[in-house]
């Protein structure tokens, strides 16, 4: 870590604008790496939600597994905003890995975190999705349905096709346009 310090101070003043650009941002996510165990503590312990939710968007310019398992630590926080804010953070940071608690976040009990949650899943292709898909198209939550049917129709997976028959038929007009796209996508 000292040595990526001295390399980008020496950056700092090069003549190149974006060069001293480059390196005060990376000098910036150097020292928030640093504080990583302070996040930690603002992130898990009971400080005020703003705190937690300035700590957890400091952590989405990072990536790494310590990164990712810290956020992940916010997504079973009580309150709804810092269980969504988590769930964009691990999205931004990107990693497949994460999957499995991303898929797990929709069932929670909020629609603001599902729908949230949805958003971030978009960013992965991934056939294994279909099952937790389909599950959230039971919420009562009209966003909720229109995004999960979204995701299915770029996986274009023909197993959620009874679904999809179903809402191009029985949805509110935005949610049968939805199902109708989505089954001009399927495959088979």
């Amino acid at each position: 870590m000292e040595r990526r310090k001295e390399i980008l101070l020496k950056a700092l003043q090069s003549d190149n604008e974006e060069i001293r650009k480059a390196s005060a941002e990376a000098m910036e996510n150097l020292e928030i790496r640093e504080r990583l165990p302070e996040l930690e503590k603002i992130i898990t312990g009971g400080a005020p939600r703003l705190d937690k939710l300035r700590a957890l968007y400091s952590l989405s310019r990072l990536r790494g597994e310590s990164v990712m398992r810290l956020a992940a630590k916010a997504l079973s926080d009580s309150d709804e905003d810092v269980r969504a804010t988590a769930v964009r953070v691990l999205a931004e940071i990107g990693d497949r890995r994460i999957l499995p608690e991303l898929v797990e976040m929709l069932k929670d009990t909020s629609d603001v975190v599902k729908r949230v949650t949805l958003d971030a899943l978009s960013g992965f292709r991934e056939p294994k999705l279909i099952g937790p898909l389909l599950y959230a198209l039971k919420s009562q939550d009209t966003g909720v349905i229109e995004r999960a049917i979204r995701l299915i129709a770029r996986l274009g997976d023909k197993k959620a096709e009874q679904a999809m028959l179903y809402f191009s038929v029985k949805g509110s007009p935005s949610v049968k346009e939805l199902a109708i796209r989505a089954l001009g996508m399927m495959e088979g």
